[in-house]
């Protein structure tokens, strides 16, 4: 099957293998992600008249069966899909036909990406941050127990001065916490306004151009 993207040729093989190469295997982590927003995306379609409401129930259907095939291995991003993109407007077209089609009005492979990478990202910050705290509550809780429990110091692989179980505990409890602050610190900037470089950007152009009207020098 061609393409998304694809027109009146085909590229050879071997130029497909060297632009895309194992992108499809990265695609599959993000299909699940890709699922959530192709759904917010169809409301939104919905919202604007695009979708009729029967073309929704359609998409949302589809959406839900793709999920749940992709949970059970049935289907996945193989090398000729290119991407996770491409697995699901080929699914939904092929069970609803032109409605199918659809779900890609008025949206970009890169609004995709982006929209299915944030999700990724919220995920796995997420995971990796109830880990994290687990893990850091556990060794504190395993200070509280050894207050007292003497532990040999050690320094370049040779004993050193004498220790706690509890001073060691907590000393990879504060790494962590440094940790948490760190993925909170990343999830901050996940959530930040896509849009926002582009209006720096404009923001500066038009500095320049006020600039340039008070010293002619800089409009050339």
């Amino acid at each position: 099957m061609p393409m998304l993207w694809q027109k009146d040729t085909r590229p050879e093989d071997w130029v497909t293998r060297f632009t895309v190469g194992e992108d499809y295997r990265w695609d599959a982590l993000l299909l699940p992600y890709d699922l959530i927003a192709s759904r917010a995306h169809a409301h939104g379609l919905h919202a604007i008249g695009i979708l009729s409401t029967e073309e929704l129930a359609g998409i949302e259907e589809g959406l839900d069966a793709l999920a749940e095939q992709a949970a059970r291995g049935e289907i996945g991003v193989r090398p000729e899909d290119e991407d996770c993109h491409t697995v699901i407007e080929q699914f939904l077209t092929e069970r609803l036909g032109e409605a199918g089609k659809k779900i890609h009005t008025g949206r970009s492979r890169n609004d995709q990406v982006l929209a299915a990478l944030r999700l990724f990202l919220r995920d796995r910050l997420e995971r990796l941050g109830r880990r994290t705290a687990d893990l850091g509550g556990a060794l504190c809780t395993l200070a509280e127990q050894h207050p007292h429990t003497l532990l040999p110091g050690y320094t370049h692989l040779q004993r050193a001065m004498p220790s706690t179980v509890a001073l060691w505990a907590l000393g990879f409890g504060e790494a962590l916490a440094a940790d948490l602050d760190a993925l909170r610190h990343a999830d901050r900037h996940r959530r930040q306004d896509a849009a926002r470089p582009e209006r720096h950007l404009a923001d500066a152009h038009q500095g320049k151009g006020a600039q340039a009207r008070s010293d002619p020098d800089l409009g050339a």
